[in-house]
Formats: C-alpha cells, structure tokens, sequence
C-alpha cells in the first residue's frame, strides 16, 4: 500500500513538473462502482468487456482512479505517460492493484507503447459485440512493448484506394502467483513466467470516410504464449509434479515464434513435434457500406485457428452483421452475431504417433482444443479472465478443481446487441446471448450445457458536470454455458476531465 502511494504520489509531482512547459492538458479520471448479485457469481455481461475490472464473484465494489500526460516536442513528435491505480473487493488481482502504467512515444502516425495499458484494438465493435477471437476487452491488460500504427496509412501510388495499418508486441503476463495459488493446492498443471507476443496487420481497400461507398478489409492476427516454467504432474511417481522444466526464452527462441518453427532437443515434447510455443490467429474479413453520412452497414466473419492445426477447416467461424449511426437516436446500432467452433478439424490429432503410425504426422490434424495448450495452460486467459471470446466460459468461472484450462470450447452461440438514446443524455445498450456448449473433444460433457446471458446499460450525462457519467447495469442469466443462474444490478459513477494549471512565465512565451 505504502509503495503504491509513493508512485502515485511522484507520478503526480512529476505531471506537475512537466505542465509548466507544456502546450496540453494533463488528464485526470476517477471511478467507482458497486453491484449485488443473487448467485455465485456477478451477472455475464457486466464482468466481461471491462478490461478485467469487475470481480466475478457476487457483491463486490471497487475504486479506481488515474491521471495522463502528453506532450508535444513537435508537430511530429509526442510523448506521453499514465498511470491507472484500483482498490476494491472479490478481486482476482487483489485487494489493491495497478491496472494501468505505461509511457508512449509517438512519431506522427507510428506509437511505441511501454507498460500495461487498455488499449483495444480489435475492429469488432467494442461495447455490441460478443467479443474478438483473439485481442479483446475483457481481462486485465498485459504489460507490453509495443509499436504500432495508430490509424490505416495510405499505401502510396494506390490513389487512395488501399491503406495499411499494424501492430508488433512483446508481453509478460503477470498472473503466475494466481495460477499457483489456484492449481497448486489440487496438484494440476501450470506455466509460470511465460512470454507473449502479437502481431497483427490489416489492408483496407476504399475508404468510406472520404470517397468511396464500399471498403473491404482484410486482416491477420498472430497471438503466441512461449517460454516459462511447466509445472506437470508426476503420472507415473505418484500423487506430485515432475521436475519443473524450463522452456527456451532466449533470442533464437524468439525468433521461433515470430515465425512458427520446430522447438529442438532443448523443448519440452510437445514444442519439438509441434511448433514452439502456443500458437493461434485470425482471419478477418470485414465489409462496410456507406448508407448515407450518418448511418453504416458492416457484414464481417472472422475465422480462428491454431497454428499447425487444420488451416483449412473454414466450418468454425464468427459472423456478424452491424448497422450503426452516429446520430442521437432511439435505435442507433443493432448488432447480430453467429459463433460456431465444434468441428475444430475433428476429434484426432496425429501429430504425436509412435514409430509404427508415423505416416499420420502429416496428416491434416484435429482436436484443436481452441485456447488450450499442453504446455502453456492459460494461454488465453490473463487473471483467469479470457483474453478472446467470453463465450468460451473463462478459466475463473470453472477453476474450483484447480484445472486452469477452458473447458467448454465446442459450442454454437448466438448474440444480438442494440444501442441508442432515450434522450440526448441518456444512452442505453442491451445485449442477449445464448448458446449451447459440448465440452472439448478431450474431454466432453455428458450433456450439453445451454443458456442465455442478458444485460441491460443506462448511461447519464450529466449536462451541468463536465465529464460526470452515471451508468446503471442489469443482467440477467440462466443456465451452466454462462456460470449458472444469477440475477444483479450495479451502479458506476465516473468523473474525467482536465487538470489546469497556472501558466509559467516561459510557458506564456512559448504561447
């Protein structure tokens, strides 16, 4: 606690420090939140898309509160620093936690990040949508480095018909301490220390923004969890765990998973058959037609899959359909999803055969148990919260045993989310999901789970408070396929805005 105040308190000193020659504002942003629920656990959609914010378990609260800095050395480049701290109850994190801390450099187009910061990046609508397959909204952001394009940039020589945009990043999930808390007291299996790395990039073709009324983009995403300490149990010695082994984490590995190859002799069994470290991507397809000024129509299907799995089995998909304007209306955005992963490339996997059927090894492959891996055991998840979609129900909803994996990857899912304005002010969002989940290939459920999650969102803003937002949230579920029966509602008050300062004498001479 004591060491939190000091970094907040010289971060403070410092913004102070730098305002008196800056040219922009420092920003400040407070929250608080309470909620209570009449299940086990905090209703669906209200624990998703917050970046990992809101406790699972029923009744809890939490208090946040952060200030940001930029500046401009140019009018090309900027930098900027930021710190987000949170306190509160039922946490996953803990009783007090820093959800952000970065610093960025930009110069004009290009950003190089350094930190944990809540930076969404998929093209998926953020607040409608059921979630992106790989780079949501929904855990606590992981500490990176990484460079990335801010906006699409022109190609050049394509008259204005082709853009470009990406991103490059290196991470350290920080979440080794829960996972052994967790699955050490039952003796199962878990990778301390890992690494992460992604990359995406993205084309665009026409651009509704200024000409055209038709733009198609095309994007590929790469997610990889590498390096670490595997901790498996000892199957054959009884009731503990082998020798902890420890994963490759140099610049050579490095290199073996920016572009997938072979681990070597030095990997664990599973990364020197297969590729080294756990591996999966996107394949994005998104069009957008300009209707009029205001209003847009968006068809899109994202295909998921796991690198030297079944590259070729399209059947597991999501589609969905997005009408949105931006004017101020009683029904500005609809958004209808459809989620199916249970082909997965069928239930078998040949890679790892004896010498006798070593013919299946090149053999196209199965059970690619979508966010699950032998070695790297939480490898989309992040504080036992999903990294992707939340559909596939989160490791924290299902981890009493210990086991840290996502145990209900083969479902069907429908999702629908709507938005828009009962009065200038006030804005509300609804969504509805169902769905109907088998398990995995590896281990299926006698029956089916189903179920629905619904949640309704009314957000104020206050007229006569610059920067006051108020937002009560209701949801509704019922059914295992989204933790089971829960009715709650919670309240958040939210205030951002400016700190000014008084002007220096030199400051007023560089104005």
């Amino acid at each position: 606690m004591k060491t939190i105040k000091k970094i907040f308190g010289i971060g403070i000193a410092c913004l102070f420090l730098v305002q008196a020659y800056s040219q922009t504002n420092t920003a400040y942003k407070v929250e608080t939140f309470g909620a209570f629920a009449t299940g086990k656990h905090t209703p669906f959609w209200m624990v998703n898309r917050n970046w990992g914010m809101t406790p699972l378990h029923a009744g809890n609260c939490y208090l946040r509160g952060g200030v940001s800095h930029e500046q401009k050395f140019n009018s090309d480049w900027l930098w900027g620093v930021g710190i987000d701290l949170a306190g509160g109850s039922g946490s996953s994190c803990g009783k007090i936690w820093i959800q952000q801390i970065y610093g960025q450099l930009d110069w004009k187009g290009l950003r190089l990040e350094l930190g944990s910061r809540e930076t969404y990046t998929s093209l998926l609508d953020e607040y409608l949508s059921s979630g992106d397959m790989l780079a949501s909204n929904n855990a606590r952001p992981v500490p990176e480095i990484k460079v990335r394009l801010k906006e699409f940039v022109l190609v050049p020589y394509t008259k204005g018909n082709m853009y470009f945009k990406g991103d490059f990043s290196v991470g350290k999930p920080m979440d080794s301490k829960w996972q052994e808390s967790i699955a050490l007291p039952h003796t199962q299996e878990y990778t301390k220390n890992v690494l992460s790395h992604r990359k995406a990039v993205y084309f665009r073709f026409g651009n509704i923004e200024e000409k055209h009324k038709l733009q198609l983009t095309l994007g590929l995403n790469h997610y990889v969890q590498w390096g670490g300490i595997v901790h498996r149990r000892d199957y054959a010695g009884g009731d503990g765990y082998e020798a902890p082994f420890h994963q490759p984490n140099d610049l050579l590995a490095f290199f073996k998973i920016v572009i997938p190859q072979r681990g070597g002799a030095n990997y664990s069994l599973n990364d020197s058959e297969n590729y080294a470290g756990g591996h999966s991507g996107t394949i994005l397809a998104k069009f957008d037609y300009k209707v009029n000024d205001a209003n847009q129509l968006s068809v899109y299907l994202m295909d998921f899959f796991k690198t030297g799995g079944n590259l070729r089995a399209l059947r597991d998909m999501l589609y969905g359909i997005q009408y949105k304007s931006s004017e101020k209306k009683l029904l500005s955005g609809v958004l209808f999803e459809y989620l199916y992963t249970k082909h997965q490339g069928g239930p078998i996997h040949f890679v790892l055969q004896d010498d006798a059927h070593a013919y299946l090894r090149n053999t196209e492959t199965g059970n690619n148990d979508y966010y699950n891996n032998g070695d790297y055991t939480t490898l989309f998840s992040h504080y036992g919260q999903t990294l992707g979609t939340p559909l596939f129900l989160s490791p924290a909803y299902t981890c009493d045993d210990g086991r840290l994996v996502f145990k209900n990857n083969r479902i069907i899912a429908f999702h629908l989310g709507l938005e828009g304005y009962i009065h200038s002010d006030l804005q509300y969002r609804f969504l509805f999901s169902t769905g109907k989940g088998w398990g995995r290939y590896r281990r299926p459920f006698l029956s089916a789970q189903t179920g629905f999650a619904s949640e309704v969102e009314l957000i104020y803003t206050c007229p006569k408070v610059e920067g006051l937002n108020v937002k009560f949230a209701a949801g509704y579920d019922q059914g295992d396929f989204f933790g089971g029966n829960t009715f709650g509602a919670g309240i958040t008050l939210s205030k951002q805005g400016v700190i000014s300062f008084p002007k220096t004498k030199k400051q007023s001479k560089i104005l």
